[in-house]
């Protein structure tokens, strides 16, 4: 405190949280060695108000970042007659319908034709098909190279989708080697447009600040200082999604780069994220957060489980994950609200997206028991869920990376405390290094004492006016006047009487 400050220091005993204001500006962090169009290496951050903002920046479902699959056929031999059809099929793995390439395939030529040949009309008859089935073929020699159409990704990798049907005159005209596809990688920018897009769905008032770093050796998630720097501290909530393989200790080092250079130097934030657990075979086996002390982190294990967020999962091979309307949802509540809240506007399913909740492995949600979901829940993670008689996905609640009988252990405490920090900051920092006037016997004066305490004491008179406290009283902001001010130090005791959440609602019912 060499320089002076206003320190912050939290007790515990209390809860609180807040509304409007800056709440709803939040941010992403995403990994990636290739930057859509609109980024560079010098321009890694960028401040979007809509969808379009971030299509206009190159974030787009394009797929210019996938890598297709490829795979061969080399026509071996032939004893082809006058039209013989010789049609190519793809099994498409997304929808399990069969793709024609060839169209039937007429191969016009005469008996005895060429590999070559044979192979040179196949690519014709392939290629004069791309605007249909967006395939394509090439050969120099008997060996073709297919390569597959857009927004396969992963998913052509597996399996024998490739299939070749022979129905030449009841012979085998012709013998081709078949090499299955192999390669494909979907497109991690597709995915960043659908965060985005559930974002702005979910608060299309939103403001969201967008990082795209390199992918680094070790992760220590110092991109977070960097964007909320780079937002001059506005930024209240940042979603860090994280395509490699979901960590405790990823949970760890963000809370730590979080509490040293974010939270301690007046620009609180509260972070969810979501790693790959696309590995993990039983969802059940995910860590207890309960064990960390990890309150500043939300961990989003929730997945789409039938739209287009299921649909990304399968092409990319990696988890999607709820975490862009994890961040909508958690812009547009208030600062004091749970965002697992039911039938009110915390609705994750638009019909179609999240219609059907899922984990971020892929499994459903409706194929767990009650007592396996009663388990991740207990582990303090953040899915999506539905309940009896009410239409719609709510989450499951805003837990944070810490043990339940903790002050901060939910979204909404961390929240408050944050606003109400963020408030008093601003109301006293202009009292920094100001006289405070003394008693003959060296006490505060009592005039010194009260104007302190009125100026700390406004910013939770207003969240209370919005709700995210409960009734303020003048004890809740205390100076001993007869503490030692002569150290250069003045303590300003804080209290904030946080509402109640009803996360569990109990009625007895009886016969009379």
């Amino acid at each position: 405190m060499a320089r002076g400050n206003i320190t912050f220091i939290k007790g515990t005993g209390a809860s609180g949280r807040t509304a409007a204001g800056k709440d709803y500006i939040s941010g992403l962090l995403l990994y990636n060695d290739t930057l859509p169009s609109g980024f560079s290496s010098t321009e890694r951050i960028k401040k979007f108000f809509s969808l379009v903002d971030a299509e206009n920046a190159g974030i787009t479902t394009a797929g210019t970042d996938e890598t297709k699959a490829t795979g061969k056929i080399l026509i071996e031999d032939s004893m082809v007659s006058e039209g013989t059809p010789y049609p190519v099929y793809v099994l498409n793995p997304l929808t399990g319908e069969t793709i024609d390439l060839t169209g039937g395939g007429q191969l016009q030529g005469d008996e005895g034709e060429t590999s070559l040949s044979i192979a040179n009309a196949i690519k014709t008859a392939i290629n004069a098909r791309t605007y249909i089935h967006g395939f394509t073929a090439a050969n120099t020699t008997a060996e073709i190279t297919l390569t597959a159409a857009s927004g396969f990704g992963v998913t052509l990798n597996t399996g024998t989708p490739i299939t070749i049907t022979n129905i030449g005159g009841g012979i085998p005209d012709i013998t081709a080697t078949i090499t299955q596809f192999s390669g494909g990688a979907g497109s991690k920018i597709s995915n960043y447009h659908y965060h985005i897009s559930e974002f702005f769905r979910a608060n299309p008032s939103g403001q969201l600040y967008v990082g795209i770093f390199d992918v680094p050796t070790t992760y220590t998630f110092a991109e977070i200082t960097d964007i909320q720097n780079f937002a001059g501290g506005e930024i209240r909530q940042i979603g860090v999604f994280k395509d490699e393989t979901y960590s405790n200790a990823d949970i760890i080092a963000i809370q730590s780069e979080v509490e040293t250079h974010c939270d301690a130097m007046h620009k609180p934030l509260s972070i969810l994220y979501a790693g790959n657990l696309k590995a993990t075979a039983d969802i059940t086996t995910v860590p207890d957060l309960g064990a960390l002390s990890s309150f500043k982190v939300s961990s989003i294990i929730g997945q789409d489980g039938a739209g287009l967020g299921s649909q990304l999962y399968l092409t990319y091979g990696a988890s999607i994950t709820q975490l862009g309307i994890a961040l909508g949802m958690l812009s547009k509540s208030a600062v004091s609200e749970d965002f697992g809240q039911p039938v009110t506007k915390f609705n994750l399913s638009n019909g179609t997206e999240n219609d059907v909740p899922a984990f971020a492995n892929g499994q459903l949600v409706k194929s767990l028991s009650e007592t396996a979901l009663d388990a991740i829940d207990t582990n303090r993670h953040i899915f999506g869920q539905n309940y009896v008689g009410v239409s719609g996905t709510y989450f499951n609640d805003n837990h944070t990376a810490i043990s339940t009988t903790s002050d901060y252990a939910y979204i909404n405490d961390n929240r408050v405390i944050d606003k109400a920090i963020r408030g008093v900051y601003t109301a006293l920092i202009p009292y920094l290094k100001s006289k405070l006037i003394k008693n003959a016997d060296g006490t505060l004066a009592d005039s010194t004492v009260a104007y302190l305490e009125s100026v700390a004491i406004q910013p939770l008179y207003q969240m209370s006016r919005e709700q995210d406290l409960g009734a303020v009283s003048e004890e809740d902001v205390y100076i001993d006047p007869s503490q030692n001010v002569n150290n250069g130090t003045l303590i300003i005791n804080i209290k904030l009487n946080e509402n109640g959440i009803a996360r569990n609602i109990v009625i007895p019912i009886s016969f009379k």
